[in-house]
C-alpha cells in the first residue's frame, strides 16, 4: 500500500527533507560531543571509537569526519604523552649524557611533531 502524498511534497520527499534537517549539525557541536565522549570513557578511545560508531544519530561525510578528526587528534595526544613518558623514563635511568643525549632530543622531538599533528587535526576539525 502506498502513502498518499501530501499537498505540496510527493510521498517520501517529508521524510527526506526531515532526515536531511537532522543530518546537518554545527562542527562545533559535534567536537563537542565527540570531546564529552573521550572524557566520558575516561580517555579510553577504543570505547570512544565504539560509541561514536554505534551513535544511532545519522552522519553526513562532513560530521562523520570532523569526529574522526577529534577522536584521531585524542589518539595522537595520548601517542605523545607515550612519547614523553618514555623519554622521562630512560633520561631517569640512564641520565644525560653525550651518548644518550642525541637519543633524548629525537624522543622529544617525536613529542613535538606529535603535538602539532594533534593541533593540525584539532584545526582541521573547526573547518
Amino acid at each position: 500500500m502506498t502513502s498518499t502524498p501530501s499537498a505540496h511534497c510527493p510521498a517520501g520527499l517529508d521524510a527526506l527533507f526531515a532526515e536531511a534537517a537532522i543530518r546537518e549539525r554545527p562542527a562545533a557541536e559535534i567536537i563537542r560531543e565527540q570531546r564529552d565522549n573521550v572524557a566520558f570513557n575516561a580517555g579510553d578511545l577504543v570505547a570512544a571509537l565504539r560509541d561514536a560508531l554505534l551513535d544511532p544519530a545519522a552522519h553526513t561525510p562532513a560530521t562523520a569526519t570532523v569526529a574522526a578528526h577529534v577522536l584521531l587528534a585524542a589518539h595522537t595526544r595520548e601517542l605523545s604523552a607515550l612519547a614523553a613518558l618514555r623519554a622521562d623514563d630512560y633520561r631517569a635511568e640512564h641520565g644525560v649524557t653525550r651518548s644518550t643525549r642525541g637519543l633524548l632530543t629525537g624522543m622529544h622531538s617525536v613529542r613535538r611533531m606529535l603535538d602539532r599533528h594533534a593541533t593540525c587535526l584539532d584545526e582541521r576539525a573547526q573547518q
